[in-house]
């Protein structure tokens, strides 16, 4: 557009025509740049997501990841509420014997499916529960004959810890530091000190951001009254909010981006800095639990309500955090392989 005008007017820049044709390109403009960019966002989301609809191998592996990891969760509990899970239980049945799945299923993720689903079978065998309505020895067999050699009847879904052994690698190489933090979701409820949190805070803004803008925030909320009905909106941690008596919010302001291309680099920094902050209270000995924000403008406009949260600010992750229990579980969350996650273009 603004290519066309100076052609156009290249001979009379001064008349008013060209003056009032620029005036409606850099008013009007960058708008109709925004709604295209975001039709087109829109049209790839709708296209690709699995909102609409679960018709490939990636979508199927998405809906199976979703549902392995809700019972992991499940087995976090130390009092096994036997027959938990029924719905993903029936759903994993149709989706691990999906032709797409049975030809794939060396993948890592597909495979950690397979081996709890059989882990959930013994553990209800072994305690005499009867799951036969919604997962047949059949199935079990079917899963257990997938896994093949595979197959270890030690499996965990869940893995145990003390609090000592889970802090042991905050001083150790960055690897192994890396790779000893989990979600926590098992709190004494004692509350960390404020000190404690603020260094936490402090080490977290080495987080990198576009054009160093640092557009991020933690909001820390002590309240039980507005933890409770901050996490009754998210709905992710069901079953250990009790415990939970300090939360930190992470936003990110949307003032500090000025370009259309630029329309989610908030979610990008703020997901650095996420992950910054997550390391950083691992090293501080404090036990985390990020809980993810994935809402509709609805509570959106209802978390803005409860907290005072600017307005120009997105809200990008709760993190619940505390003291650990003195012994716990956290989920298995198994990794992809290399192999999943990395392409060599030569």
């Amino acid at each position: 557009m603004k290519f066309f005008i100076k052609k156009i007017f290249k001979e009379n820049k001064k008349s008013k025509i060209y003056q009032f044709s620029s005036w409606i390109y850099k008013r009007y403009f960058p708008y109709v740049n925004v709604v295209t960019n975001m039709f087109y966002d829109t049209f790839f989301y709708c296209k690709y997501s699995n909102v609409f609809k679960v018709d490939t191998l990636n979508k199927i592996e998405a809906k199976i990841i979703l549902d392995y990891h809700s019972i992991e969760k499940g087995l976090l509990f130390s009092q096994t509420k036997y027959g938990f899970a029924e719905d993903k239980i029936k759903r994993l049945n149709k989706y691990l014997k999906n032709k797409k799945v049975l030809t794939n299923s060396n993948k890592s993720q597909i495979n950690v499916a397979y081996s709890i689903m059989c882990e959930y079978y013994e553990l209800h065998k072994k305690n005499n529960f009867d799951i036969s309505t919604f997962y047949s020895e059949e199935d079990y067999l079917f899963y257990k004959d997938q896994l093949n050699s595979s197959y270890n009847s030690t499996f965990r879904g869940a893995i145990e810890y003390s609090k000592e052994d889970f802090f042991d690698h905050t001083f150790s190489s960055f690897d192994k530091f890396s790779d000893s933090r989990k979600s926590v979701r098992n709190f004494t409820g004692n509350l960390i000190d404020d000190s404690t949190i603020e260094k936490a805070i402090m080490l977290s803004k080495n987080a990198p951001s576009v054009c160093n803008r640092q557009p991020s925030k933690a909001y820390y909320l002590k309240d039980k009254s507005k933890i409770d009905n901050v996490l009754e909106l998210q709905a992710g941690l069901n079953g250990f909010t009790q415990n939970i008596n300090q939360l930190l919010i992470i936003t990110t302001d949307v003032n500090y981006y000025y370009s259309i291309g630029e329309r989610y680099q908030f979610y990008i920094d703020g997901g650095v800095y996420l992950m910054n902050l997550l390391y950083s209270l691992h090293f501080y000995n404090i036990a985390a639990c990020p809980a993810n924000w994935a809402k509709e403008k609805d509570d959106e406009k209802r978390i803005k309500q409860i907290l005072d949260i600017n307005s120009s600010e997105k809200v990008i992750c709760l993190i619940a955090i505390g003291e650990a229990d003195k012994n716990f579980r956290t989920t298995l969350s198994k990794r992809r392989d290399l192999d999943e996650i990395l392409t060599i273009i030569q």
